[in-house]
């Protein structure tokens, strides 16, 4: 257990500064784009993740599952056998895939309100050759639990995109096309440095014969689940631009709408999501190794525990987005109405944070296929709302179905793990106390942001903004929604008398 939370910790720290990073360049490209061409940039992004998801996707993931797997049996051989065959699989698939759009960019590109939008795809297709050179020896390194290394790679990655788009900016190229040149770019560097480092470890390609088809077989309802994730926001990005140019905005302003509450007030949402995700990406080895080994007693404390960790690292944050959107929106994007869907949109951090861990969790425990399922069926409940609300379709509306859809899934996953691998509900029962704190938090922040208007406008935030985040943390710690015990040794806690569920937040 002390290994597993140092290695969330570990990579919490990596993946908030990534992320610090991601939010900054996104804070810098809407400022040199403004929220209109900020959208078409969306639009396209959308639509490159579904490719970059089609072709690469599943393999890390799978990889990083049958290394593990390997380790716990012992066949450590087996190793760079299936590193060499997720190789071949996905270039094979990034370069057919590449093809494929430039022989019909210019029917992908009728899909899309704005010409830029196939331009920037265009610019962006050389990431999908050097991301499938860089996943197939990512899930190596991912499975031997090489956790830093990997997160050293990501940070690299992402240091490199943006150091790249600044500079072609500098030297006056046209923005949306250095936005799609730094992101190659960036592919390349993680890319280059990953192979150096697979072998730097002592790894090596062998003859992959014997592991390409249970590859694939493995891969692909992963790689079709995560497609269908990134599908849906291709088709968000489509439709969502369409149907509000159906309830009376022009293009221009439909693209407006869709760069500030998708293009801006998310990517703010989303920051929370640093320490699922950590967890999601350090529990799938561990997971499968459990798995493997039919230790159903871990796998049910460590699914448990994860699902408690969503619920109450949401809570933890929706007082702030939720008192503090607008101003927020305002310092960080100049923009009062992205500050105002975030403050709208606060709810779903409970639903996406619940849905990212659970989806994970079916991953690790060998049930993609259901989990796919579970992901469409929300899905569909998502645009029959878009749909039904017709010519009243708005930004808000959106936001609803999205957390309908994460919430249904969610439930469904939930419930699929309950019947296979025997865990409980309890930890949902978190969600009571952890709103009953959020609430006097919420106005506590308020409050105080109120009363300190003399200050200046980031201060203002930062004073009311960190006392609330700490009257919220300090309550939770309080009700018992955080825990410190598992610093402590499993003897010591046998000692003291203290008794753990599995991993916990540690604020």
């Amino acid at each position: 257990m002390k290994k597993l939370v140092k290695a969330v910790f570990t990579l919490s720290l990596f993946t908030f500064i990534e992320r610090v990073l991601g939010f900054l360049f996104k804070i810098y490209l809407s400022r040199q784009l403004g929220a209109e061409l900020l959208g078409v940039y969306q639009v396209s992004l959308s639509f490159f993740l579904l490719l970059l998801t089609l072709t690469t996707s599943g393999i890390p993931l799978v990889v990083s599952k049958m290394t593990a797997q390997c380790r716990a049996k012992k066949e450590l051989c087996v190793e760079g056998s299936i590193s060499t065959a997720a190789l071949i699989i996905s270039m094979v698939l990034s370069i057919v895939t590449c093809v494929f759009v430039v022989a019909l960019n210019k029917p992908i590109g009728a899909l899309f309100a704005d010409d830029g939008s196939r331009i920037i795809l265009l610019l962006m297709l050389p990431s999908l050759i050097f991301s499938a050179l860089y996943s197939s020896f990512r899930g190596n390194l991912w499975g031997r639990q090489k956790y830093t290394t990997v997160s050293l790679l990501e940070l690299a990655e992402q240091i490199a995109r943006i150091g790249a788009c600044i500079m072609l900016f500098a030297f006056g190229m046209d923005k949306l096309v250095a936005v799609g040149v730094s992101m190659s770019a960036g592919c390349f560097v993680a890319a280059a440095a990953c192979v150096v480092c697979y072998f730097a470890t002592g790894a090596r390609l062998r003859n992959p014969r014997g592991n390409i088809l249970p590859l694939i077989k493995s891969s692909a309802p992963i790689t079709a689940s995560r497609a269908a994730t990134a599908a849906m926001g291709s088709i968000i990005a489509v439709a969502a631009p369409f149907l509000l140019i159906m309830g009376g905005l022009s293009g221009s302003e439909a693209m407006y709408e869709f760069g500030y509450s998708v293009g801006m007030a998310l990517p703010l949402l989303y920051m929370p999501l640093t320490i699922i995700s950590s967890l999601a990406f350090v529990m799938i080895p561990t997971l499968s190794q459990a798995v493997a080994q039919k230790d159903q007693k871990t796998v049910r404390r460590q699914t448990e525990g994860a699902i408690r960790i969503s619920v109450v690292v949401a809570t933890l944050f929706f007082p702030l987005f939720f008192a503090l959107g607008e101003p927020l929106g305002v310092l960080v994007y100049n923009n009062a109405d992205s500050g105002r869907f975030l403050a709208a949109a606060a709810w779903l951090l409970l639903p996406i944070s619940i849905e990212n861990i659970t989806s994970s969790l079916m991953n690790s425990l060998d049930m993609e296929v259901r989990g796919l399922v579970n992901y469409l069926v929300g899905s569909a409940v998502m645009f029959a709302i878009f749909f039904i609300a017709g010519k009243y379709f708005s930004v808000n509306i959106m936001s609803i179905g999205m957390g309908v859809s994460w919430l249904l899934s969610s439930a469904l996953n939930l419930f699929a793990m309950r019947k296979k691998a025997g865990i409980s509900l309890k930890p949902l029962l978190v969600l009571l106390p952890s709103v009953a704190v959020a609430v006097p938090s919420l106005f506590l922040t308020k409050w105080l942001f109120d009363i300190c208007e003399p200050l200046s406008g980031f201060l203002r935030l930062a004073v009311s903004g960190g006392l609330g985040f700490v009257f919220i943390t300090v309550l939770s710690f309080l009700f018992g929604l955080l825990k410190v015990d598992f610093f402590v040794s499993e003897r010591k806690k046998n000692r003291l008398g203290i008794k753990g569920r599995g991993p916990v937040v540690n604020s």
